[in-house]
């Protein structure tokens, strides 16, 4: 999961710039860029301050000096362009990178992934014509989340909600995406969040987004992608 590390800190770790508001890359201003999201509403941000609030002044001058480093961009889009051809990934055999630490573990990059399910009733004549058969109603997720000094900035998730019997997929009913920012002047939005199952032997449920980002003109992407079956969560990336 290189890419998928790669493309998160790209999220995390891209410098706030100039604005009209330039003291946000100071901790004070950051502190305070916190505390006017937490009252616009954003309950999200609440975290953040929480987690911001624990780091002593000079933790806090290494967490903006991380947020505000010019080189970071050039840096990601080297290492991002030497990302493993997403078509090539084998996904019976993927291994999920779950963490990758940066800056000797001042920037970590973590993946988590989850399945909600619940045993449904038959609904098509197609299911009611097998009395034996059992069917469930699967929600799975998988979000990619930065933090520096352990401070939670980005995350961008990604979901798949499908069908299955007790052995294989039979449905994929949509795919969604979310995220959460806490990078001052940083915008990224995703686009259309395509669906479909794989064929076998894979007959995963499948959902995938492109990001894309820009910082002080600098634009990026990345893919996301999830893939699961019967027995929950299989496989995502991030490149």
């Amino acid at each position: 999961m290189a890419a998928v590390t790669a493309a998160a800190l790209a999220m995390a770790a891209v410098p706030a710039t100039a604005s009209a508001d330039d003291t946000a890359t100071t901790p004070e201003g950051y502190e305070q860029y916190l505390v006017t999201q937490v009252e616009l509403g954003d309950s999200d941000a609440q975290q953040t301050l929480d987690e911001y609030q624990t780091l002593s002044d000079s933790e806090k001058e290494q967490f903006v000096t991380y947020l505000d480093d010019p080189e970071r961009g050039q840096e990601l889009g080297d290492f991002l362009s030497d990302a493993t051809d997403v078509d090539s990934i084998n996904e019976e055999a993927y291994e999920t990178e779950l963490r990758k630490e940066t800056e000797g573990g001042d920037v970590v990059l973590e993946a988590t992934s989850g399945i909600e399910e619940v045993e449904t009733a038959p609904t098509t004549d197609e299911e009611l014509s097998d009395p034996s058969a059992r069917y469930y109603d699967r929600s799975a997720w998988y979000s990619v989340s930065d933090k520096i000094m352990g401070v939670t900035v980005t995350t961008v998730k990604i979901g798949v909600n499908y069908r299955t019997t007790s052995s294989r997929v039979t449905k994929v009913y949509s795919g969604w995406a979310s995220h959460k920012n806490r990078v001052p002047f940083l915008e990224y939005s995703h686009g259309i969040v395509s669906k479909w199952i794989s064929a076998n032997p894979g007959n995963n449920a499948h959902a995938e987004t492109i990001w894309q980002g820009e910082w002080k003109g600098i634009a990026w992407d990345g893919r996301q992608r999830i893939w699961a079956d019967q027995d929950g969560f299989k496989g995502g990336y991030l490149k």
